[in-house]
């Protein structure tokens, strides 16, 4: 998973929670400069949830239906500490609507025009192919927690769960994933 789209930085750090909160009250209050801002903080976290979801040419049409419900809807979020996760539920929504609308179609040419090896390819097609196979539920899990590196509270939070919920679907979601590989 060495894609240039997966090697940027996505994961909002701790220390920039309070920094976007403070965006969030801003743009919650109108402020258009403070929503651009939270787009462009948080641009690589939305890519990287949405990457392993969809084909690389839905990606960037997940990005912007996800910045266009947060914007119509950021006055509904209570706890601008929670926007991290609050945007990654948001986002997977839109990416399982585009999923339904379209099928999982042209991968492989997709792949081979973005990869510089076939190895790279092939890792990248065994590693979709395998979290499709996978529940949305196991899948949501894993994208979460291997793909964003979200901790246990915020993913509890995203896809509200309780805490120990979301270490049995880790840990069942890793079993099922290292079984499907390996056929």
């Amino acid at each position: 998973m060495n894609g240039t789209l997966l090697d940027k930085t996505a994961q909002v750090s701790k220390e920039s929670t309070v920094e976007l909160s403070a965006w969030v009250v801003q743009a919650q209050s109108g402020d258009n400069s403070a929503f651009e801002e939270l787009v462009r903080r948080t641009r690589g976290l939305v890519k990287k949830t949405a990457y392993p979801l969809l084909r690389a040419d839905q990606v960037d049409d997940a990005v912007q239906e996800s910045y266009l419900v947060v914007y119509q809807k950021i006055h509904h979020l209570r706890d601008p500490g929670a926007f991290q996760a609050w945007l990654v539920r948001i986002v997977l929504h839109v990416c399982y609507a585009i999923r339904k609308k379209t099928p999982l179609v042209a991968e492989v040419e997709d792949l081979a025009v973005s990869e510089d090896t076939t190895r790279q390819v092939d890792q990248r097609l065994e590693l979709k192919a395998a979290l499709d196979q996978l529940k949305d539920d196991d899948r949501n899990i894993l994208i979460l927690r291997e793909f964003l590196q979200l901790s246990y509270d915020e993913i509890a939070y995203a896809l509200r769960l309780p805490v120990g919920t979301v270490r049995s679907r880790i840990h069942n979601g890793r079993k099922k994933l290292a079984v499907i590989l390996k056929r």
